[in-house]
């Protein structure tokens, strides 16, 4: 009877020094869980891991940080449609001025007055020769019966009366080439593509700034921690 009474306390010191690693045992498996879902994206909500079991090693800025990715991330994806709704509305604007430059922009063969003997230039404004090396020349064309005249580029060397396209407003006047369907589709695309990419900048440019941000506060306060760890000991 004494021998069980002695050992007694032992088996009470050894049960309670059991529970005790069991419970720890199960808090780091808890938080190596908690930190695996956050690491694979697999956790529900930071939050609320941290209310089922207190977790000093997830502060306040970790969880504002978590919070912020998540937002970016929700604001990226709603951009998709907002993108294609820019680009679709971007399309029927040029779709109109397409529409408009039929009718108020119009091709009419010019015919060279002199030969283009001058320097060539780079590139060629109203002409459509699409020729490397070209020269601004005299010319002179008709559009609705009335004769204009003009300078138009040709490829250097060109004889007088080369002929070649041009394009006129109404009134008979050079003008810019008009648009194309090409033209349209790659505007659209162009608003459509460019309208994320630039959300996109500022968003995942904001993420960072405050990654930076969170950076600095969260090694202060793990100094100020181990520092006062070290202080204790």
């Amino acid at each position: 009877m004494k021998v069980t009474c002695d050992a007694d306390p032992y088996r009470l010191i050894l049960a309670g020094r059991v529970a005790i690693v069991e419970k720890s045992v199960g808090k780091f498996r808890a938080v190596g869980t908690i930190m695996r879902r956050k690491l694979t994206g697999q956790a529900s909500s930071a939050r609320s891991d941290v209310f089922d079991l207190p977790n000093p090693l997830l502060r306040d800025c970790d969880l504002r940080q978590a919070r912020i990715k998540r937002w970016v991330t929700a604001l990226l994806i709603v951009m998709v449609p907002v993108s294609l709704w820019i680009g679709l509305s971007a399309h029927d604007d040029q779709q109109q001025r397409l529409e408009n430059q039929r009718n108020s922009i119009h091709q009419v063969t010019a015919t060279t007055t002199d030969v283009a003997e001058t320097a060539s230039v780079a590139s060629t404004e109203f002409g459509s020769s699409g020729a490397a090396a070209a020269t601004a020349v005299d010319s002179r064309w008709v559009y609705r019966g009335i004769e204009h005249t003009g300078r138009v580029s040709v490829d250097t060397g060109s004889p007088v009366g080369t002929t070649t396209e041009i394009w006129v407003d109404n009134s008979g006047n050079l003008s810019l080439r008009p648009l194309t369907s090409s033209d349209v589709a790659a505007a659209s695309i162009f608003n459509a593509i460019g309208s994320w990419v630039l959300a996109a900048v500022v968003l995942i440019g904001f993420y960072h700034l405050m990654c930076f941000r969170y950076d600095g506060r969260r090694n202060a306060e793990w100094d100020r921690d181990i520092a006062d760890l070290l202080s204790r000991h």
